[in-house]
């Protein structure tokens, strides 16, 4: 092999190396984009959730609170 082809074969080499390397960046960032997208879901699913929850707790409070004057009621006009 002349010092062209080896240089040449080198080059080859290195370029091979770097698609290798670039496409291992590519498979990496899109497995980030995918990471990114699974947690947007989670944190909407969550929000959702919460909104659900915050809902529930209000109409709970609000029975509570008319049981408790339901029985202030009755305590007021027993007595």
């Amino acid at each position: 092999m002349t010092v062209l082809e080896k240089a040449v074969r080198n080059l080859a080499d290195a370029l091979e190396a770097l698609e290798s390397k670039l496409d291992g960046r590519l498979d990496d960032l899109a497995a980030n984009d995918e990471t990114i997208s699974a947690a947007k879901r989670q944190a909407s699913a969550a929000r959702e959730q919460t909104e659900n929850a915050s809902r529930e707790i209000g109409a709970a409070i609000s029975d509570l609170k008319a049981i408790l004057e339901a029985d202030e009621a009755k305590k007021g006009g027993t007595s």
